[in-house]
């Protein structure tokens, strides 16, 4: 039996023997969402009238309620797809902390500063006092470097 998540819309396989007729608590896998489910039964018409002994069970000729439903649009479903990535994106980005956000800060700050170094005689026609800047730069990150240096000790 296919089963989804009435949050996500993710869709989970699951034995129809682990849910009882009263239902059961189930939680996503994906987003965590608890929500009590019980199996929808619809017996199926058949061409032929079922015979059903009293061996057998009425289980046998019900069919879970989402087959009866309209299959998706491929294009749809992608769309829902995507969605789902963006959203387990902007989690992720939630996640994310205070220190990693300031090491892609810093590592991009000394990015600029190898750049700028690389083309320096090009950027100088632009600029002409770069050796000036980046020699006062360069200073001050050694006075920082020295200051966070003493204050470890």
């Amino acid at each position: 039996m296919i089963i989804s998540c009435e949050k996500c819309n993710k869709k989970f396989e699951l034995d129809t023997s682990l849910i009882p007729d009263t239902g059961r608590l189930l939680q996503c896998g994906s987003c965590s969402h608890k929500w009590h489910y019980k199996r929808k039964k619809n017996i199926v018409s058949l061409t032929k009238p079922a015979k059903i002994n009293k061996d057998e069970t009425q289980d046998d000729n019900i069919i879970e309620d989402n087959i009866d439903k309209k299959p998706e649009n491929p294009k749809t479903y992608k769309k829902k797809e995507t969605k789902d990535k963006y959203k387990e994106g902007k989690k992720n980005l939630k996640k994310t902390g205070f220190l990693n956000i300031l090491l892609v800060i810093l590592i991009s700050f000394v990015a600029i500063i190898l750049v700028i170094e690389t083309f320096k005689f090009e950027i100088s026609k632009l600029v002409p006092n770069i050796d000036f800047y980046l020699y006062s730069l360069y200073e001050s990150v050694k006075d920082i470097y020295l200051f966070f240096k003493d204050l470890l000790k």
